[in-house]
């Protein structure tokens, strides 16, 4: 019976030690499962935010040429002396023109572009037209 004793007893500390190694392992496994997916989630994050901000660039840039379209099609309004900048969907307005009818001109055909969300209206009235 003493020969049973210690080979019973050896395997159950081996059965221990491996349980606890596979509980061990198991629970790294998670713990770097887990750790990758929040570093997943925070790139994700990032990645949304910067095409966030290209599309909010993207977005001025097509309504600074649909400003500067509206301008250029009015056919009674010269518009070569008018720059036009657009940040956050508000379109600035400055250059010069030869009357302050064309001045509001320029305003409203800004601020009937789609996506203008307002217009700061700095343009000049030079009287050397």
């Amino acid at each position: 019976m003493k020969n049973v004793w210690l080979p019973t007893v050896v395997a159950l500390s081996l059965f221990t030690i491996v349980g606890c190694s596979q509980e061990s392992a198991d629970s790294k496994t998670e713990d770097a499962m887990q750790s990758a997916e929040q570093t997943a989630d925070e790139m994700g994050e990032a990645a949304e935010a910067q095409m966030e901000e290209a599309s909010e660039y993207l977005s001025d840039a097509a309504i600074t040429a649909k400003v500067k379209t509206a301008l250029f099609d009015n056919g009674g309004l010269n518009s070569s002396n008018i720059s036009v900048e657009t940040r956050d969907r508000v379109v600035y307005l400055s250059g010069t023109v030869s009357s302050d009818v064309d001045a509001e001109t320029a305003g409203q055909l800004a601020e009937g572009v789609d996506g203008v969300e307002d217009v700061e209206n700095d343009i000049m009235v030079s009287g050397n037209y």
